[in-house]
């Protein structure tokens, strides 16, 4: 939890976040691989994408795939394959992050950030980050 006058900064990584085109077979595999439990999973349909996760620590590893042809994961999946879709970092201060970021001419999406209960997220668009989409999420509670 932060406070208005705090500095804003990365805390810790939130989530890694894989997009496939079979969760089965990838949760299947890393469970055995490497003795991750994916107990952790929700759909998405307005996003059209259901998502699995595993804890590493107080870090989210999801495998994300598409319910359907449409939806921003099988655009991803289209256009760079199967791979590293994002990289979430827990931070303090969010509507400072972005003002900070917005100063620097760093583009964001959405323009707003989504608030879900006491969580509020954002991503940069990877065009600002090296090719890397990068979410900032701030937990209140």
């Amino acid at each position: 939890m932060s406070n208005e006058s705090e500095e804003p900064r990365v805390v810790g990584i939130q989530e890694v976040v894989v997009a496939v085109e079979d969760m089965s077979q990838v949760v299947a595999l890393y469970e055995d691989l490497f003795g991750l439990k994916f107990d952790i999973g929700w759909d998405m349909p307005g996003e059209n994408m259901r998502v699995k996760a595993a804890m590493i620590g107080e870090t989210q590893f999801q495998v994300i795939e598409p319910t359907g042809p449409e939806g921003v994961v099988a655009r991803f999946i289209k256009s760079k394959g199967e791979g590293l879709n994002h990289v979430a970092f827990r931070v303090t201060n969010l509507p400072k992050m972005i003002a900070r970021l917005r100063e620097k001419g760093v583009r964001l999406a959405p323009e707003q950030p989504v608030v879900i209960g006491p969580v509020s997220y954002i991503f940069v668009h990877p065009k600002s980050t090296h090719g890397v989409l990068v979410e900032l999420i701030e937990s209140k509670s």
